[in-house]
């Protein structure tokens, strides 16, 4: 089931970034990492990762976790033109459901903001 199948859209456009102080700090944490991942959990429309790939332009590796495949398609537009060649995958799951997408997988930066998952 879709919680937000008929708002996805709206709620991409109405709903508060990210403080800059926050996404700096976010940003701050994989500094000096060569080659960074980014884990998202309950991703939404993407807001997060929106607000830190301008800041992480050696970000290698981006997973979009969402049970919600409404939102993920709009993190998906929204996200599409700031990837710049970088890799992205959406995993339409909860949270607590997400595995790894192979060996050896390391997320350096997880991030779970403003995130909601009825039980």
């Amino acid at each position: 089931m879709s919680l937000f199948h008929a708002a996805a859209d709206a709620y991409g456009r109405h709903r508060l970034g990210l403080p800059d102080e926050v996404v700096h700090l976010l940003a701050g944490t994989v500094r000096g990492i060569r080659r960074p991942a980014l884990l998202d959990l309950g991703t939404g429309t993407g807001q997060v990762p929106a607000a830190l790939l301008p800041l992480l332009p050696n970000l290698a590796r981006l997973d979009l976790v969402d049970a919600d495949r409404d939102m993920l398609y709009q993190a998906d537009l929204a996200l599409r033109p700031l990837l710049a060649g970088r890799a992205a995958a959406f995993h339409p799951v909860r949270a607590e459901e997400f595995t790894t997408p192979g060996a050896g997988y390391r997320a350096d930066l997880v991030t779970c903001a403003r995130a909601f998952h009825p039980v």
